[in-house]
């Protein structure tokens, strides 16, 4: 995840430990939804829906096409992390950032914001 600064809430970060978008299996690219300073990258990421379209630009240049196949809030508290980052026989993509309800003594949302795609 990038950092929580001004900067880092516009920037997404991929999980490296994984495949990149484009090869098979669950790609996983986060991203801030907000901070207390401004909207983040993945502000809108919940209004998307199954049958968007979603490009990922390589760090050669290349464009990887996916399409929505799925949107889900997930409470932190059950986070179905072997759904989310388990392995796909196909080229997938998982968006990834907060949402739901905002805890204001914690400072931190209750729920995550997961978007399912799958390679064109």
């Amino acid at each position: 995840m990038p950092p929580l600064t001004d900067a880092g809430v516009r920037e997404v970060g991929w999980y490296d430990l994984g495949p990149a978008p484009g090869q098979v299996g669950s790609a996983i690219i986060a991203g801030h939804v907000d901070s207390d300073q401004a909207a983040g990258v993945f502000y809108d990421l919940g209004r998307l829906a199954p049958g968007n379209a979603v490009e990922v630009t390589l760090a050669n240049g290349d464009t990887v096409h996916f399409t929505v196949t799925s949107v889900h809030e997930y409470s932190k508290a059950h986070f179905p992390a072997s759904e989310v980052y388990g392995p796909e026989p196909y080229q997938a993509l998982r968006l990834i950032t907060c949402g739901g309800a905002f805890d204001e003594a914690t400072g931190h949302y209750l729920s995550n914001i997961v978007v399912y795609a799958r390679m064109n």
